[in-house]
């Protein structure tokens, strides 16, 4: 699969999956734009494409600030002039029980996880809908499809997204342009290891040792990898999956089944 001379967008690029996701596309060919709020983190990632390579320009952004994601595109489009590749993969996660949630932090996964993409997506469509060609892959989460005690922002946010993956698949299909929404179970990264923290705390357990019992619910008895996210964020960007949009694709190892 090769998606040589294609420029591709990637939110949450510095760490987990959106770095990977980012290694994946660059070695496809693409040229990488790395965002995130870490300046020290996408640098890393991004040198770590340059000595394969690969072209990646890091821009430290905030996808829930709306003059941010202006000034990435236009720095985008500046740099290269084109955008055929958006990835959604910056993400909020807020563990609590809903009786002592604080409205603050149920509105800040809102605004990273739904609005952050929604802002980005808008932000790539012009220039998309004028090359009448783009992909655009969003990182959602089986949360959003079957709920999450303890973690409510996060899936019902997620939720939305699934939503709004579909409309703009709908919106826009007719210029060429395909979304889709990636739904993965628990993913083995360090954001998934201090999200299980937070949550195995409540029951007496480490991160470790939750983890190790949510990998023993699925059929598979495993974690997902940041590589396989990476590798169907790949399929979805190339030639052959044209015909794919509008999609939640769930990867949970058998865990869920939808």
């Amino acid at each position: 699969m090769s998606l040589e001379g294609q420029v591709a967008l990637i939110t949450g690029a510095g760490r987990g999956i959106g770095r990977e996701i980012a290694l994946q596309l660059s070695g496809a060919g693409a040229r990488v734009v790395l965002a995130a709020r870490s300046a020290d983190a996408l640098e890393d990632a991004a040198e770590a494409m340059r000595s394969r390579g690969g072209e990646a320009l890091a821009l430290p952004t905030d996808v829930a600030d709306e003059a941010a994601v202006r000034a990435l595109v236009a720095a985008v489009l500046e740099r290269f002039g084109r955008i055929d590749v958006l990835v959604n993969n910056a993400g909020s996660s807020y563990v609590s029980n809903l009786v002592m949630s604080k409205a603050d932090r149920w509105r800040g996964s809102f605004e990273t996880n739904v609005f952050g993409a929604y802002l980005c997506t808008r932000g790539v469509l012009r220039p998309m809908i004028r090359a009448r060609r783009g992909c655009i892959v969003n990182v959602s989460s089986v949360s959003g499809l079957v709920g999450a005690a303890y973690n409510s922002s996060y899936a019902a946010s997620k939720a939305a997204m699934n939503g709004l993956t579909k409309s703009t698949a709908r919106e826009v299909a007719g210029f060429g342009i395909t979304a889709n929404a990636i739904c993965p179970w628990h993913v083995d990264t360090e954001l998934a290891h201090e999200t299980m923290g937070a949550r195995g705390a409540m029951f007496g357990k480490s991160a470790e040792e939750y983890l190790a019992a949510l990998a023993e619910e699925s059929p598979q008895k495993r974690l997902i990898t940041p590589e396989e996210i990476a590798a169907l964020t790949l399929f979805l960007c190339s030639a052959g999956a044209r015909g794919i949009t509008g999609q939640t694709i769930n990867v949970s190892g058998g865990a869920i089944m939808t």
